[in-house]
This record gives structure tokens, sequence and C-alpha cells, in this order.
């Protein structure tokens, strides 16, 4: 992990980023869930944050992963770019307990916990908004661990509201996630001009 001295900058990703954002993905995952067992844990990591997976996504026209990383030097090396946040934008993604019929989906947001309270989170967020909304503004569902409460208010903050709950399954460890929902008739978020 980082320092939160370098500033980022954020990009979107591509498919050579996939084997970097799969080893930060997989450092920063288990920081946000409940007690995991390490197995269940190593399950879901190499099923859904493998290079793989990342290709899979990055290769997919409706998904759109954001990246953040700084410029650091380390002794007596090159330059190296470490990625210290990503987040995945789902343009079209349904879910079956919300009746909207287009709905984007805010699938993964994560930093290094050093950037936690840094403002890179809502830069993530603000990119986000402004590429949907350049593309059509509507709803957005996203689901956090019921147990994350910094998430939750983070969410809250941008207009999202708790509509539901969920299972989410790491390897065979069954969790309750809650569904959030941003409605941008109903909901007060970003301003766009």
């Amino acid at each position: 992990m980082t320092t939160a001295s370098a500033v980022p900058s954020i990009r979107r990703a591509t498919s050579t980023d996939a084997a970097g954002l799969s080893a930060f993905a997989a450092s920063v995952f288990p920081l946000g869930c409940p007690e995991t067992a390490p197995s269940d844990l190593a399950a879901y990591i190499a099923a859904e944050l493998s290079p793989a997976a990342f290709r899979a996504l990055l290769e997919n026209p409706n998904v759109l992963v954001l990246l953040a990383e700084t410029f650091a030097v380390q002794p007596a090396a090159a330059e190296t770019k470490p990625i210290v946040a990503y987040m995945v934008v789902a343009r079209s993604s349904s879910h079956p307990l919300l009746s909207a019929p287009v709905l984007a989906e805010f699938r993964k947001l994560y930093l290094d916990p050093a950037y936690h309270g840094s403002g890179l989170a809502d830069e993530l967020m603000q990119s986000a908004f402004a590429i949907l909304h350049a593309e059509g503004l509507r709803p957005i569902w996203l689901s956090t661990f019921s147990g994350n409460s910094r998430a939750i208010a983070f969410y809250k903050k941008w207009g999202f509201r708790i509509v539901g709950t969920q299972e989410f399954v790491v390897g065979t460890d069954r969790q309750k996630d809650f569904l959030m929902l941003y409605d941008p008739d109903s909901a007060s978020g970003p301003e766009f001009d």
C-alpha cells in the first residue's frame, strides 16, 4: 500500500491494467468484509478478482472501470504508478428486486486505506456520475455490506437510499448486503452544468 502524500490521477482502465487491478483488488477486498474465513476470501478472490475476471470486465463495452494511480519513486527503482483505487460501473444492469426499466450499477468502489477521507472516493463518484450524465443519467443501484457504516453513509451523501437487502456470497459465507438506489428524479446528488 502507498501513503496518501502523492496526488492520484483518475483514468479509464484498459485491458492492459487487468493484472494490476487484480493484485490491488485482492489486497483491499478483505478489508471491506466482515470476519470471513481465509478459504472463503481466497475462493472469492480467485473467481471474481482474477486477472481474467478483470480482463472480461475491461473488454465488456457495457462496463467502465475507472482507476486512480499515483506516481511514486522507489529507491533504486524506476518510476512506478501504483493503483490506489478503482471503481466499476455497469452502464446497463438490471436487478430483480428493482422495478426501474433501465438501471446503471456502481458495482465496486475500493480505495487503499491510506486514501480514506482524502476526497478520492468523491472524485471517482463525480467522474462516474459525469460519464453517466453525458450518456443520459438514469437510476443507479449498488449493494454494500450491511455492516459497513462508513460506506453506507458515503453513498447516502451522494443521494443513494436503502431500498432492500440481498445475499452476497463470499466463497461459502452468506452475507447480507443493502441494496441502495439513486434516482435522478427524486434524489439530491451531484450538480451538472
